[in-house]
Parts: structure tokens; sequence; C-alpha cells
């Protein structure tokens, strides 16, 4: 999403700014470096980078801060775990900051909303079916992958229109209609896409998931 911190108090951003911080410093200390030392892992993470700087320049919206897009962070979650997608993330927003006038002080803030928020979802949605259901492949891609993004998407687009209302940056009339009018719009799509790219992986190249194994899946069952 697009964000300019001229819509927020100091306060907030600095909170983010902090926050974020602490979130990414344990990621980098807990990521499974040794991932990215396998062969073509390190060239696949960059063009999932890429992937999410192009589809975040795609936006659309009519007031600063309300800006809408997909994410795509549930792919990219299944693809290399939390840690990777949220440093994927930062990454990705480099870029999208510098070609498309978002101000750097309100990156920490995006990156909660759109970044961190929706690829915890995921996590925790790929979590709770490993633990409650049984390992099952179209459960796999239907709840983790199709539900999970559903949900990632959701959970981002309510923070933020709540997150501007709280703040009192935008009335509630104007946050309905010109935002949250057009979750359908946005739910629906972003499962299809994060279920076709994810159900293409599993067929094709399940070995750039890394939250996926056949052992499990396909010959445990």
């Amino acid at each position: 999403m697009l964000l300019t911190a001229e819509l927020f108090t100091p306060a907030p951003l600095l909170f983010a700014a902090g926050g974020y911080a602490a979130i990414m410093w344990r990621a980098l200390r807990t990521a499974p470096w040794w991932q990215l030392y396998q062969p073509g892992r390190l060239s696949l993470f960059a063009m999932g980078v890429t992937g999410l700087a192009v589809l975040w320049s795609l936006n659309a919206g009519v007031s600063p801060g309300l800006s809408l897009h997909y994410l795509a962070v549930t792919t990219v979650t299944l693809m290399f775990g939390w840690q990777f997608a949220l440093l994927a993330v930062a990454f990705a927003l480099i870029p999208v900051t510098l070609f498309t006038g978002q101000d750097w002080a309100s990156l920490p803030l995006a990156a909660l909303l759109s970044g961190v928020l929706p690829v915890f979802v995921s996590y925790g949605v790929l979590r709770l079916v490993e633990r409650t259901l049984p390992p099952h492949p179209f459960i796999y891609l239907y709840l983790c992958a199709f539900a999970g993004a559903a949900l990632a998407i959701l959970a981002s687009m309510l923070a933020v229109g709540g997150l501007v209302y709280v703040l009192e940056v935008y009335p509630a009339g104007k946050i309905t209609s010109e935002y949250l009018v057009y979750l359908p719009l946005l739910v629906l799509p972003e499962a299809i896409l994060n279920g076709i790219m994810v159900t293409a992986m599993v067929m094709l190249k399940p070995q750039w998931l890394c939250t996926w194994s056949d052992e499990r899946y396909l010959h445990g069952r």
C-alpha cells in the first residue's frame, strides 16, 4: 500500500518503526539461512522479491493511504517460511518506495500492514492446519494457499481501514466508500491468484515450497 507520512502524527510512525525493527531482528536471528545455500534458492528468492515489487507497484486508489493492490505474500510465505517472507517484503518495498512516491518515513508502517500482518496470518493458518487436520494435499492447497491468502488480505485491509479511522485520518464513510467497499473485488482474486500459483508449484516444482513435503502430503497419507 502507499502511505504518506503527512497523514500521521510522529507517534504512530515511531511506534511502527520500533515494532517493525524488533520483528525484523527476530526474523533475521531465527531465519534458516542454510536454505539460501541450496542450488537455485537464492535466485528463486530474488524472483519472489521482484514479483512482489512489480505487483505492489500496480495499485489503485483515490485517497492517499487507501491504495488497493494484491499482496501475494501467502505464496511467498509458503515458499520460504515467515522469516524470508518478511525479508522479501522489506526488499520489495525499497523499489516500490523509490518509484511510487511513498515516503520513507511511512515505510515501516506500510510494511507492518501489508507485509508483517498478512505473512503472520498466512503462517498462522499453515500452522493451524498442520496441527489440527490430516496431511492431505487438497487441505494444503485450499486452506493454506486459497483460504490463507483470502484471510491475509482481509486482515491487511481491515487493519488499514481501522487504523486510519482510529487515528481520525478519514471518516468512516470515506473509508467505506473508497476502500472497504472493494473488499470482495480483492479477497477472492487474491485467493485465486495464490491458489493457482501454489497449485502450479505443487504439480511442477514442489521443491520451491519449503512448507510442502511429498513424504507428508502424498506418501504419508
